[in-house]
C-alpha cells in the first residue's frame, strides 16, 4: 500500500517505501493532520484484516475504540517527543477480535508532510507464555499442598472404623487424581494439549460408586444418584477422565437445583454411550449448539460453562462427544459417547 500514489516520489520516500513494505512486523503510516491511515505494509493488512481501501477511510480510533483518551494522549506525546512506545494498548481486528499489542511510534518526514510510523507487535504469544509460567507455579504449589493432605489420608487408612477407612480410600483416589491433574496442567502449559486418554476396561458401576461418594452428602436424602443401567455396562476408556466427565455433569445438575440424577449406559462393538438425566430447571437456549464446536464459549453460562467445557473436551479426547439431548423445566439429559479404540 503506497502512500499518495498521485504525487511525485522523492528518492528518500522511495527508499523508505521499500524498507516499509519488507518489515516483518505490521506497520502503518498515519497522517496526523487528517487523523487517517495513509499506508500499511502487507504484514499490517494481514494482521488487521482490512484491505487498502477500507484502511484509508479509517483513523487510529477505529482500531482502538475502547481507548480513545489514551490514544489521543499517545499521539500528542509522539508529535511532541518524536518517538513513543506503549506496551498496554490493544488492536481491534476486522473480525471483531481485540488483541494485545506493543506499539512503537516515530515521526518520519515525507514529501507529503510529517507522518507517524506505527510498528505493531502482536503480544498474544507473550501473554500466553506469562500465563503458562503462572499456571506451572500454581500447579507446583497445589501439588505440595495435596501431598500434605495425602499424609493425613494415609493415617486415616489405618483407622479401626470401617467407614473412616472407606472415606480415606476415596479421598486418596481423589488426591491422586488431583496430583495427576496438576502434573498434566504444568505439562500442557509447556507443550499444549494433554496426551491421549489412558484406556482400560472397567464397569460404569465402578465409576458411579466413586461418584456417589464424591457428590452426595453422607446421611442426607436431599440428593439422589441412581444407576439406571440394569445390566452391567463395560467401558473401554480412561477411568479418571470418565469420572471427571460425569462429575462435572453431576455437580452442574445439583448446583442448578436438581434433586435426582439418573445415569445409565450401554455398550457394543462400536463403543459405549452414557446418558445423564437430571430433574433440574433446564439450561439456557443455545447450549446444545455450542457443545458441538471445539470453541463453544460456554464460560459463565449459569456457572456451568467451565464444567461443560471440560466434559466436552474430555469426550472429544476419546474421539467421542458430549451432546445435549433435551432440556426444559422438567430436566436435562446429556448423552456421552465414548467410541471403542480404533
Amino acid at each position: 500500500m503506497v502512500e499518495d500514489a498521485n504525487l511525485t516520489v522523492d528518492p528518500v520516500d522511495e527508499a523508505f517505501d521499500v524498507l516499509f513494505a519488507t518489515l516483518l512486523d505490521p506497520a502503518v503510516l498515519i497522517d496526523p493532520a487528517r487523523d487517517r491511515f495513509v499506508a500499511a505494509n502487507p504484514a499490517a493488512l494481514r494482521f488487521l484484516g482490512y484491505d487498502e481501501a477500507e484502511l484509508r477511510e479509517m483513523s487510529p480510533a477505529d482500531i482502538h475504540p475502547h481507548e480513545l483518551s489514551r490514544i489521543d494522549a499517545f499521539f500528542r506525546d509522539i508529535l511532541r517527543e518524536g518517538r513513543k512506545t506503549a506496551d498496554d494498548l490493544s488492536c481491534r481486528l476486522r473480525d471483531g477480535r481485540t488483541v494485545p499489542a506493543l506499539i512503537r511510534a516515530d515521526v518520519v518526514r515525507r514529501a507529503a508532510g510529517p507522518r507517524v510510523l506505527i510498528v505493531i507487535r502482536d503480544q498474544r504469544d507473550h501473554q500466553l507464555a506469562r500465563l503458562g509460567g503462572a499456571v506451572r507455579q500454581l500447579a507446583h504449589d497445589l501439588k505440595n499442598a495435596l501431598s500434605t493432605a495425602q499424609l493425613v489420608c494415609d493415617r486415616l487408612a489405618a483407622h479401626e472404623d470401617d467407614k473412616v477407612r472407606l472415606a480415606a480410600e476415596s479421598m486418596t483416589r481423589s488426591l491422586e487424581r488431583a496430583t495427576r491433574l496438576c502434573a498434566e496442567t504444568a505439562q500442557a502449559s509447556r507443550t499444549g494439549p494433554a496426551s491421549a486418554p489412558e484406556r482400560e476396561r472397567f464397569l460404569l458401576a465402578d465409576v458411579l460408586e466413586e461418584l456417589e461418594v464424591t457428590v452426595l452428602d453422607p446421611g442426607s436424602t436431599a440428593r439422589r444418584l441412581v444407576d439406571a443401567s440394569g445390566d452391567a455396562v463395560i467401558l473401554d476408556a480412561d477411568f479418571d477422565q470418565t469420572y471427571r466427565i460425569l462429575l462435572n455433569l453431576a455437580r452442574n445438575a445439583f448446583d442448578a437445583g436438581a434433586r435426582e440424577l439418573r445415569i445409565w449406559g450401554r455398550h457394543d462393538s462400536t463403543g459405549a454411550t452414557i446418558w445423564v438425566r437430571d430433574d433440574g430447571p433446564g439450561l439456557p437456549d443455545g447450549i446444545g449448539a455450542r457443545l458441538q464446536t471445539e470453541k463453544h464459549g460456554l464460560a459463565g453460562v449459569m456457572g456451568t460453562g467451565l464444567g461443560l467445557s471440560i466434559a466436552a473436551e474430555l469426550c472429544r479426547g476419546h474421539g467421542g462427544a458430549l451432546e445435549l439431548e433435551k432440556t426444559g423445566p422438567e430436566g436435562t439429559c446429556f448423552r456421552v459417547t465414548l467410541p471403542a479404540p480404533a
